[in-house]
């Protein structure tokens, strides 16, 4: 069930080369993953918007709304009868409704 185990002697100071060494070789081999807002397209659907900002449909639709509290957080576009979002305006809200939760929570 397990392998050979081997017992090996190092200082610390080797022991940290080995670690900086294995971890300069992993960084040399990454690819950062392509920014998400890339893969959007450019008018996303309610359900995708919904997904992107990990919402319901409702709280999308709520969000479209003014209230007393705040203004519409998303404006939605309706395009031969169907709603579409921005994707600028879906990225922009997801960096406001975090605002917007923690200014709720309060």
């Amino acid at each position: 069930m397990y392998g050979t185990v081997t017992q090996i002697q190092v200082t610390p100071d080797q022991l940290t080369e080995l670690i900086r060494g294995a971890v300069r070789q992993e960084l040399a081999n990454y690819t950062p993953p392509a920014p998400e807002e890339l893969n959007l397209p450019d008018l996303l659907t309610r359900r995708q918007a919904a997904e992107k900002l990990q919402v319901s449909l409702t709280t999308l639709h709520d969000w479209a709304k003014d209230t007393d509290d705040r203004p519409a957080v998303l404006i939605p576009l309706k395009i031969n009868g169907r709603v579409r979002y921005r994707r600028t305006d879906v990225l922009a809200a997801l960096k406001e409704s975090r605002r917007f939760k923690a200014a709720k929570a309060e």
